[in-house]
Protein backbone atom coordinates (compact mmCIF):
# COMPACT_ATOMS: atom_id res chain seq x y z
CA UNK A 1 0.00 0.00 0.00
CA UNK A 2 1.16 3.64 -0.94
CA UNK A 3 0.43 6.96 0.85
CA UNK A 4 -1.85 8.46 -1.04
CA UNK A 5 -1.84 12.59 -1.77
CA UNK A 6 -5.41 12.60 0.10
CA UNK A 7 -3.61 11.00 3.24
CA UNK A 8 -0.74 13.85 2.58
CA UNK A 9 -3.08 16.62 3.07
CA UNK A 10 -5.09 15.01 5.63
CA UNK A 11 -4.85 17.20 8.08
CA UNK A 12 -4.78 20.45 6.09
CA UNK A 13 -8.59 19.62 5.24
CA UNK A 14 -11.01 21.64 7.12
CA UNK A 15 -13.12 20.20 9.96
CA UNK A 16 -16.22 18.94 8.60
CA UNK A 17 -19.71 19.05 10.60
CA UNK A 18 -20.40 15.68 9.27
CA UNK A 19 -17.73 14.38 12.05
CA UNK A 20 -16.47 16.48 15.14
CA UNK A 21 -14.12 15.67 17.93
CA UNK A 22 -16.03 15.86 21.61
CA UNK A 23 -13.77 16.17 24.73
CA UNK A 24 -11.86 13.52 25.90
CA UNK A 25 -12.85 11.98 28.93
CA UNK A 26 -10.31 9.45 30.35
CA UNK A 27 -12.12 8.61 33.34
CA UNK A 28 -14.82 6.39 30.74
CA UNK A 29 -12.41 4.14 29.44
CA UNK A 30 -10.53 3.30 33.17
CA UNK A 31 -13.94 3.08 34.76
CA UNK A 32 -15.99 1.13 32.62
CA UNK A 33 -16.08 -2.05 33.19
CA UNK A 34 -17.30 -3.01 29.45
CA UNK A 35 -14.31 -4.89 27.63
CA UNK A 36 -12.31 -2.92 24.69
CA UNK A 37 -11.09 -3.97 21.80
CA UNK A 38 -8.35 -1.18 20.83
CA UNK A 39 -7.68 -0.90 17.22
CA UNK A 40 -5.25 1.07 15.00
CA UNK A 41 -5.82 1.46 11.42
CA UNK A 42 -3.50 2.62 8.93
CA UNK A 43 -5.53 3.70 5.89
CA UNK A 44 -4.96 4.55 2.54
CA UNK A 45 -7.20 4.71 -1.09
CA UNK A 46 -7.94 1.10 -1.65
CA UNK A 47 -6.83 -1.08 1.12
CA UNK A 48 -5.65 -0.75 4.76
CA UNK A 49 -3.50 -2.24 7.46
CA UNK A 50 -5.17 -2.17 11.06
CA UNK A 51 -3.71 -3.88 14.39
CA UNK A 52 -6.09 -5.40 16.71
CA UNK A 53 -5.59 -5.70 20.79
CA UNK A 54 -8.41 -8.14 21.86
CA UNK A 55 -9.78 -8.05 25.99
CA UNK A 56 -7.33 -10.73 26.75
CA UNK A 57 -4.23 -8.93 25.65
CA UNK A 58 -3.48 -10.75 22.18
CA UNK A 59 -2.94 -8.90 19.32
CA UNK A 60 -3.79 -9.66 15.75
CA UNK A 61 -3.13 -7.69 12.35
CA UNK A 62 -3.86 -7.67 8.94
CA UNK A 63 -5.49 -5.41 5.72
CA UNK A 64 -8.58 -5.44 4.23
CA UNK A 65 -10.15 -3.38 1.11
CA UNK A 66 -12.00 -0.24 0.86
CA UNK A 67 -14.81 -2.04 -0.17
CA UNK A 68 -18.28 -1.92 2.22
CA UNK A 69 -18.37 -6.31 1.89
CA UNK A 70 -14.55 -5.91 3.00
CA UNK A 71 -15.50 -3.68 6.07
CA UNK A 72 -18.99 -4.71 7.14
CA UNK A 73 -17.43 -8.27 7.02
CA UNK A 74 -14.45 -7.15 9.32
CA UNK A 75 -16.76 -5.47 11.50
CA UNK A 76 -19.09 -8.38 12.00
CA UNK A 77 -16.42 -10.80 12.91
CA UNK A 78 -14.84 -8.56 15.59
CA UNK A 79 -18.47 -8.12 16.92
CA UNK A 80 -18.75 -12.11 16.91
CA UNK A 81 -16.01 -12.16 18.70
CA UNK A 82 -15.85 -9.98 21.53
CA UNK A 83 -20.18 -9.92 21.45
CA UNK A 84 -19.84 -8.01 24.43
CA UNK A 85 -17.00 -5.62 24.13
CA UNK A 86 -17.05 -1.81 22.43
CA UNK A 87 -14.75 -1.35 19.98
CA UNK A 88 -12.49 1.72 19.91
CA UNK A 89 -10.60 2.68 16.84
CA UNK A 90 -8.00 4.89 16.07
CA UNK A 91 -7.32 6.33 12.43
CA UNK A 92 -5.36 9.25 11.43
CA UNK A 93 -8.32 10.88 9.66
CA UNK A 94 -11.88 11.99 10.74
CA UNK A 95 -13.47 12.31 7.27
CA UNK A 96 -13.75 10.08 4.63
CA UNK A 97 -15.35 7.00 3.02
CA UNK A 98 -13.44 4.66 5.53
CA UNK A 99 -15.13 6.81 8.35
CA UNK A 100 -18.55 6.62 6.99
CA UNK A 101 -18.53 3.11 6.86
CA UNK A 102 -17.01 2.58 10.02
CA UNK A 103 -19.62 5.11 11.90
CA UNK A 104 -22.47 2.35 10.46
CA UNK A 105 -21.53 0.04 13.06
CA UNK A 106 -22.87 1.02 16.54
CA UNK A 107 -20.52 -0.69 18.01
CA UNK A 108 -17.58 1.58 17.23
CA UNK A 109 -16.18 4.34 18.60
CA UNK A 110 -13.71 6.36 16.49
CA UNK A 111 -10.86 8.10 17.99
CA UNK A 112 -9.14 10.61 15.24
CA UNK A 113 -5.60 11.44 15.30
CA UNK A 114 -3.71 14.10 13.60
CA UNK A 115 -0.85 13.19 11.24
CA UNK A 116 1.64 15.20 12.12
CA UNK A 117 1.08 14.04 15.99
CA UNK A 118 1.74 10.53 14.29
CA UNK A 119 4.34 11.24 12.22
CA UNK A 120 6.42 12.75 15.17
CA UNK A 121 5.81 9.74 17.50
CA UNK A 122 6.83 7.41 14.39
CA UNK A 123 10.45 9.26 14.42
CA UNK A 124 10.79 8.62 18.26
CA UNK A 125 10.85 5.13 17.40
CA UNK A 126 12.33 4.90 13.49
CA UNK A 127 15.32 7.43 13.74
CA UNK A 128 16.15 6.53 10.30
CA UNK A 129 13.04 7.49 8.88
CA UNK A 130 11.77 4.11 7.47
CA UNK A 131 7.91 3.03 7.91
CA UNK A 132 5.54 0.42 6.54
CA UNK A 133 1.90 0.27 6.68
CA UNK A 134 1.31 -2.47 9.44
CA UNK A 135 3.93 -1.19 11.36
CA UNK A 136 2.25 2.45 11.52
CA UNK A 137 -0.72 0.58 12.23
CA UNK A 138 0.76 -1.18 15.23
CA UNK A 139 2.71 2.47 15.90
CA UNK A 140 -1.51 4.09 15.62
CA UNK A 141 -2.54 1.14 18.20
CA UNK A 142 0.37 2.30 20.80
CA UNK A 143 -0.77 5.51 20.65
CA UNK A 144 -4.90 4.70 21.40
CA UNK A 145 -3.48 2.73 24.66
CA UNK A 146 -0.47 5.17 25.66
CA UNK A 147 -2.63 8.69 25.60
CA UNK A 148 -5.93 7.77 25.89
CA UNK A 149 -6.61 11.32 27.30
CA UNK A 150 -5.47 13.45 24.53
CA UNK A 151 -7.73 11.53 22.17
CA UNK A 152 -11.49 12.63 21.37
CA UNK A 153 -14.02 10.54 20.03
CA UNK A 154 -15.55 11.63 17.19
CA UNK A 155 -19.27 12.65 17.33
CA UNK A 156 -21.51 13.96 14.25
CA UNK A 157 -23.79 16.62 14.08
CA UNK A 158 -27.07 16.60 13.72
CA UNK A 159 -27.84 16.25 9.70
CA UNK A 160 -29.06 20.42 9.50
CA UNK A 161 -25.96 21.19 10.48
CA UNK A 162 -23.85 18.98 8.70
CA UNK A 163 -25.70 19.51 5.41
CA UNK A 164 -25.21 23.46 6.04
CA UNK A 165 -21.39 23.04 6.68
CA UNK A 166 -20.95 20.72 3.38
CA UNK A 167 -23.14 22.96 1.75
CA UNK A 168 -20.36 25.60 2.88
CA UNK A 169 -17.65 24.27 2.19
CA UNK A 170 -18.40 22.82 -1.55
CA UNK A 171 -19.29 26.59 -2.05
CA UNK A 172 -16.15 27.78 -0.55
CA UNK A 173 -14.31 25.06 -3.31
CA UNK A 174 -15.94 25.94 -6.45
CA UNK A 175 -15.16 29.70 -5.30
CA UNK A 176 -11.50 29.16 -5.44
CA UNK A 177 -12.17 26.93 -8.62
CA UNK A 178 -13.73 30.15 -10.12
CA UNK A 179 -10.45 32.55 -8.77
CA UNK A 180 -8.28 30.18 -10.60
CA UNK A 181 -9.96 30.17 -13.86
CA UNK A 182 -10.63 34.35 -13.67
CA UNK A 183 -7.17 34.62 -12.89
CA UNK A 184 -6.23 32.39 -16.28
CA UNK A 185 -8.74 34.49 -18.45
CA UNK A 186 -7.44 37.49 -17.09
CA UNK A 187 -4.01 36.88 -18.34
CA UNK A 188 -5.34 35.46 -21.50
CA UNK A 189 -7.03 38.75 -22.32
CA UNK A 190 -3.93 40.68 -21.74
CA UNK A 191 -2.17 38.44 -24.29
CA UNK A 192 -4.96 39.67 -27.26
CA UNK A 193 -7.77 41.25 -26.25
CA UNK A 194 -7.01 44.27 -23.77
CA UNK A 195 -9.87 46.03 -24.64
CA UNK A 196 -12.28 44.11 -21.97
CA UNK A 197 -10.45 44.99 -19.07
CA UNK A 198 -10.92 48.30 -20.07
CA UNK A 199 -14.63 47.72 -19.50
CA UNK A 200 -13.70 48.19 -15.66
CA UNK A 201 -16.11 44.92 -14.27
CA UNK A 202 -15.83 44.34 -10.26
CA UNK A 203 -14.75 40.70 -11.21
CA UNK A 204 -13.53 39.56 -14.56
CA UNK A 205 -15.95 36.61 -13.66
CA UNK A 206 -18.90 39.00 -14.06
CA UNK A 207 -22.35 37.29 -16.05
CA UNK A 208 -21.81 40.49 -18.35
CA UNK A 209 -18.25 39.82 -19.05
CA UNK A 210 -18.59 35.81 -19.63
CA UNK A 211 -21.58 36.37 -21.89
CA UNK A 212 -20.21 38.55 -24.18
CA UNK A 213 -16.70 36.85 -24.37
CA UNK A 214 -18.64 33.20 -25.35
CA UNK A 215 -20.90 34.72 -28.27
CA UNK A 216 -17.47 37.18 -29.30
CA UNK A 217 -14.63 35.91 -28.04
CA UNK A 218 -11.96 38.61 -29.82
CA UNK A 219 -11.97 42.40 -30.55
CA UNK A 220 -12.81 41.79 -34.12
CA UNK A 221 -16.11 40.22 -33.56
CA UNK A 222 -17.43 42.70 -31.13
CA UNK A 223 -16.72 45.51 -33.40
CA UNK A 224 -18.24 43.57 -36.21
CA UNK A 225 -21.34 42.72 -34.18
CA UNK A 226 -22.70 46.57 -33.94
CA UNK A 227 -23.51 48.41 -30.88
CA UNK A 228 -27.07 46.85 -30.99
CA UNK A 229 -26.35 43.50 -30.53
CA UNK A 230 -23.70 44.40 -28.59
CA UNK A 231 -25.97 46.85 -26.30
CA UNK A 232 -28.44 43.66 -26.19
CA UNK A 233 -25.88 41.83 -24.40
CA UNK A 234 -25.27 44.54 -21.67
CA UNK A 235 -28.10 45.35 -21.01
CA UNK A 236 -29.20 45.18 -17.44
CA UNK A 237 -26.10 45.59 -15.81
CA UNK A 238 -26.38 49.09 -14.51
CA UNK A 239 -27.35 52.46 -15.42
CA UNK A 240 -27.60 53.25 -19.32
CA UNK A 241 -24.58 55.59 -19.49
CA UNK A 242 -22.32 52.94 -18.08
CA UNK A 243 -23.63 50.78 -20.47
CA UNK A 244 -23.19 53.67 -23.42
CA UNK A 245 -19.44 53.92 -22.05
CA UNK A 246 -18.62 50.49 -22.28
CA UNK A 247 -19.98 50.55 -25.72
CA UNK A 248 -17.82 53.37 -26.35
CA UNK A 249 -14.37 51.70 -25.24
CA UNK A 250 -15.35 48.71 -27.06
CA UNK A 251 -16.13 50.07 -30.50
CA UNK A 252 -13.25 52.50 -30.35
CA UNK A 253 -10.62 50.02 -29.31
CA UNK A 254 -7.30 48.94 -31.30
CA UNK A 255 -5.92 45.57 -31.60
CA UNK A 256 -3.39 44.71 -29.90
CA UNK A 257 -2.36 42.30 -32.22
CA UNK A 258 -2.93 41.01 -35.68
CA UNK A 259 -1.55 37.59 -35.30
CA UNK A 260 -4.53 35.89 -36.39
CA UNK A 261 -3.21 32.48 -35.02
CA UNK A 262 -3.02 34.00 -31.47
CA UNK A 263 -6.24 35.52 -31.71
CA UNK A 264 -8.02 32.29 -32.50
CA UNK A 265 -6.31 30.46 -30.18
CA UNK A 266 -6.57 32.80 -27.52
CA UNK A 267 -10.15 33.28 -28.16
CA UNK A 268 -10.81 29.38 -28.50
CA UNK A 269 -9.25 29.18 -25.06
CA UNK A 270 -11.31 31.74 -23.53
CA UNK A 271 -14.40 30.03 -24.66
CA UNK A 272 -13.66 26.90 -23.03
CA UNK A 273 -12.95 29.06 -19.72
CA UNK A 274 -15.87 31.29 -20.24
CA UNK A 275 -17.69 28.14 -20.43
CA UNK A 276 -16.72 26.63 -17.34
CA UNK A 277 -16.91 29.93 -15.80
CA UNK A 278 -20.82 30.32 -16.47
CA UNK A 279 -21.08 26.73 -14.91
CA UNK A 280 -20.03 27.86 -11.91
CA UNK A 281 -21.12 31.13 -11.29
CA UNK A 282 -24.36 29.10 -11.84
CA UNK A 283 -23.50 26.32 -9.26
CA UNK A 284 -22.28 29.13 -6.71
CA UNK A 285 -25.71 31.03 -7.32
CA UNK A 286 -27.69 27.49 -6.57
CA UNK A 287 -25.56 26.94 -3.67
CA UNK A 288 -26.24 30.57 -2.41
CA UNK A 289 -30.13 29.97 -2.36
CA UNK A 290 -29.77 26.87 -0.67
CA UNK A 291 -27.50 27.69 2.21
CA UNK A 292 -30.01 30.80 2.57
CA UNK A 293 -32.77 28.34 2.63
CA UNK A 294 -31.20 26.21 5.15
CA UNK A 295 -29.45 28.53 7.84
CA UNK A 296 -32.74 30.37 8.33
CA UNK A 297 -34.42 26.98 9.83
CA UNK A 298 -31.32 26.30 11.98
CA UNK A 299 -31.58 26.38 15.96
CA UNK A 300 -28.46 28.57 15.92
CA UNK A 301 -29.79 31.42 13.44
CA UNK A 302 -30.82 33.89 16.21
CA UNK A 303 -27.29 33.67 17.25
CA UNK A 304 -25.57 34.33 13.83
CA UNK A 305 -28.39 36.68 12.39
CA UNK A 306 -27.73 39.40 14.80
CA UNK A 307 -24.09 39.59 13.76
CA UNK A 308 -23.55 42.76 12.37
CA UNK A 309 -22.27 42.50 8.69
CA UNK A 310 -22.95 38.70 7.94
CA UNK A 311 -24.40 37.52 5.14
CA UNK A 312 -26.58 34.03 5.03
CA UNK A 313 -22.92 33.12 3.44
CA UNK A 314 -20.98 33.81 6.87
CA UNK A 315 -24.13 32.95 9.09
CA UNK A 316 -23.84 29.50 7.43
CA UNK A 317 -20.09 29.12 7.64
CA UNK A 318 -19.72 30.22 11.10
CA UNK A 319 -22.11 27.80 12.51
CA UNK A 320 -20.86 24.97 10.65
CA UNK A 321 -17.67 26.16 12.58
CA UNK A 322 -19.15 25.92 15.44
CA UNK A 323 -21.57 22.99 15.05
CA UNK A 324 -23.74 21.69 17.82
CA UNK A 325 -21.81 20.35 20.63
CA UNK A 326 -21.33 23.19 23.54
CA UNK A 327 -18.21 21.02 24.89
CA UNK A 328 -16.49 20.75 22.09
CA UNK A 329 -14.32 23.62 23.11
CA UNK A 330 -13.44 24.19 27.01
CA UNK A 331 -13.61 27.67 26.53
CA UNK A 332 -13.19 30.68 24.06
CA UNK A 333 -8.92 30.25 23.83
CA UNK A 334 -9.74 26.46 23.05
CA UNK A 335 -11.75 27.79 20.07
CA UNK A 336 -9.71 30.75 18.90
CA UNK A 337 -6.80 27.98 18.97
CA UNK A 338 -8.25 25.55 17.07
CA UNK A 339 -8.86 28.13 14.34
CA UNK A 340 -4.96 29.36 14.21
CA UNK A 341 -6.55 33.16 15.42
CA UNK A 342 -4.82 33.02 18.24
CA UNK A 343 -1.08 33.67 18.14
CA UNK A 344 1.51 30.77 18.97
CA UNK A 345 4.03 31.41 21.71
CA UNK A 346 7.00 29.89 21.56
CA UNK A 347 10.23 30.10 23.97
CA UNK A 348 13.65 28.63 25.08
CA UNK A 349 15.95 29.86 27.55
CA UNK A 350 15.97 34.08 27.36
CA UNK A 351 14.44 33.76 23.99
CA UNK A 352 10.48 34.51 22.98
CA UNK A 353 8.51 34.46 20.23
CA UNK A 354 5.38 35.28 18.56
CA UNK A 355 4.00 34.26 15.29
CA UNK A 356 0.85 33.12 13.38
CA UNK A 357 -0.60 29.99 14.56
CA UNK A 358 -0.24 27.43 11.41
CA UNK A 359 -1.50 24.04 12.65
CA UNK A 360 -5.33 24.91 12.38
CA UNK A 361 -8.67 24.47 10.89
CA UNK A 362 -8.31 26.70 8.11
CA UNK A 363 -11.85 26.62 7.04
CA UNK A 364 -12.80 28.46 10.95
CA UNK A 365 -9.78 30.56 10.29
CA UNK A 366 -10.96 31.55 7.02
CA UNK A 367 -14.38 31.89 7.90
CA UNK A 368 -13.85 34.55 10.87
CA UNK A 369 -10.81 36.59 9.31
CA UNK A 370 -13.22 37.17 6.30
CA UNK A 371 -16.35 38.51 8.60
CA UNK A 372 -14.22 40.27 10.68
CA UNK A 373 -13.28 42.55 7.52
CA UNK A 374 -17.41 42.48 6.82
CA UNK A 375 -18.02 44.05 10.29
CA UNK A 376 -16.05 47.06 10.37
CA UNK A 377 -18.75 48.39 7.56
CA UNK A 378 -21.61 48.05 10.29
CA UNK A 379 -20.48 48.37 13.52
CA UNK A 380 -18.65 51.18 15.23
CA UNK A 381 -16.49 49.32 17.27
CA UNK A 382 -15.18 46.84 14.95
CA UNK A 383 -14.29 50.19 12.63
CA UNK A 384 -12.86 51.83 15.60
CA UNK A 385 -11.07 48.70 16.72
CA UNK A 386 -9.73 48.07 13.06
CA UNK A 387 -8.58 51.78 12.61
CA UNK A 388 -6.77 51.04 16.25
CA UNK A 389 -4.50 48.40 15.19
CA UNK A 390 -3.54 50.08 11.96
CA UNK A 391 -2.65 52.96 14.16
CA UNK A 392 0.22 51.18 15.85
CA UNK A 393 1.46 50.14 12.66
CA UNK A 394 -0.15 46.87 11.52
CA UNK A 395 -1.04 45.43 8.19
CA UNK A 396 -4.44 45.30 7.06
CA UNK A 397 -4.68 41.80 7.56
CA UNK A 398 -3.24 41.44 10.97
CA UNK A 399 -5.49 44.18 11.83
CA UNK A 400 -8.55 42.36 10.71
CA UNK A 401 -7.29 38.83 12.05
CA UNK A 402 -6.58 41.20 15.48
CA UNK A 403 -10.71 41.71 15.09
CA UNK A 404 -11.55 38.40 13.88
CA UNK A 405 -9.66 37.19 17.63
CA UNK A 406 -12.47 39.37 19.49
CA UNK A 407 -15.62 38.26 17.19
CA UNK A 408 -14.55 34.94 18.11
CA UNK A 409 -14.97 35.06 22.08
CA UNK A 410 -18.13 37.23 21.25
CA UNK A 411 -19.66 34.43 18.93
CA UNK A 412 -18.16 31.82 21.21
CA UNK A 413 -20.17 33.18 24.34
CA UNK A 414 -23.22 33.56 22.24
CA UNK A 415 -22.99 30.41 21.25
CA UNK A 416 -22.69 28.78 24.56
CA UNK A 417 -25.63 31.00 25.75
CA UNK A 418 -28.04 30.80 22.92
CA UNK A 419 -28.67 34.69 22.77
CA UNK A 420 -28.44 36.99 19.93
CA UNK A 421 -26.01 39.40 20.27
CA UNK A 422 -26.71 43.06 21.70
CA UNK A 423 -24.23 46.01 19.91
CA UNK A 424 -25.59 48.36 22.84
CA UNK A 425 -25.01 46.31 25.71
CA UNK A 426 -21.18 45.12 23.99
CA UNK A 427 -20.14 48.96 23.74
CA UNK A 428 -21.54 49.91 27.62
CA UNK A 429 -19.54 47.27 28.50
CA UNK A 430 -16.26 48.49 26.80
CA UNK A 431 -17.21 52.27 28.03
CA UNK A 432 -17.38 50.68 31.91
CA UNK A 433 -14.28 48.57 31.33
CA UNK A 434 -12.58 51.46 29.84
CA UNK A 435 -11.24 49.70 26.71
CA UNK A 436 -9.49 52.25 24.45
CA UNK A 437 -11.98 51.40 21.94
CA UNK A 438 -14.55 52.99 23.71
CA UNK A 439 -12.34 56.03 23.65
CA UNK A 440 -12.49 56.37 19.31
CA UNK A 441 -16.28 55.81 19.19
CA UNK A 442 -18.60 58.65 18.43
CA UNK A 443 -20.90 59.88 21.65
CA UNK A 444 -23.88 58.74 19.03
CA UNK A 445 -22.41 55.15 19.20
Amino acid sequence: MTRTPEKQRAEELPLSSESRISPANPETREQSSQPVVSVGIDWTDSAHAYALRAPDGTTHAGEFKQTPEAIGTLLESWTRLYPDARIEICIETSRGALINALLESPHVTIYPVNPNALANYRKSFAHGGGKSDPVDAQLILQYLESYPERLRPLRRDEPQTRELATLCEDRRRLVDQRVALANELKALLKVYFPAILLLEPARIHAEFIVRLLLKFPSLEQVQAAGRTKLRKLLFGIGAKAIAEKRLDVLMNATPLTSDAVAIRSCARRVQAICGLLDSLNRSISSYDSEIKKLVKTHADYVVVASLPGASHKTQGRIIAALGDDRSRYANAAAFQAAAGIAPLTSQSGKQRYVSSRWACTKFIKQTFHEYAGLSITKCAWAKAYYDLQLSKGKSTHMARRALAYKWMRVTYRLWQEREAYDDVRYVERLKATGSPIAERLSPAA
